[in-house]
């Protein structure tokens, strides 16, 4: 296994970005008639770190930078054969420690409450749970709003 640091341009990046989508549409559908997807802005995320098994492309994080402030871990994703082997807390602590190293002391972000299981995963990784109206930056994409409510916020300082 290695990690590799890219940018939101990767061709690999795209490709887990679409097998994102797949598992959410599943576990979120009305996601997708919203028009929410994971190659929106994809190309604005800098900071990417990719996980290859061999030259496979596995896994993948990225770090959205929202201000001067505010950091958020964005497009997680590990391929459904490779889950539940601590793989996305590797990954987790990559973009922890690059955050750290811009000069972030928070970093943030958001699931759904209908993925517990990422849910458990980040309170594992020492994020809690925080109210809609302490997380800064919310969806702003007009049809996303209506799924507002199936958001779940997290921090963690690092």
């Amino acid at each position: 296994m290695k990690i590799v640091h890219t940018d939101g341009s990767s061709e690999d990046f795209y490709g887990l970005c679409e097998k994102l989508d797949a598992s959410l549409n599943e576990n979120v559908p009305s996601r997708k008639a919203a028009g929410l997807n994971s190659l929106y802005n994809v190309e604005k995320i800098n900071d990417v770190f990719l996980l290859y098994d061999d030259e496979k492309a596995i896994g993948s994080i990225g770090l959205w930078l929202h201000d001067n402030e505010t950091c958020e871990l964005m497009r997680v994703f590990i391929d459904n054969e490779y889950r539940g082997r601590g793989l996305a807390g590797k990954l987790v602590a990559e973009i922890e420690s690059l955050a750290k190293s811009k000069g972030y002391n928070k970093i943030a972000l958001r699931t759904w409450s209908s993925t517990p299981y990422s849910i458990r995963a980040y309170e594992k990784l020492g994020y809690t749970l925080i109210p809609a109206s302490k997380y800064k930056y919310t969806d702003k994409f007009p049809k996303a709003l209506p799924l507002a409510n199936l958001r779940v916020y997290m921090e963690k300082e690092i």
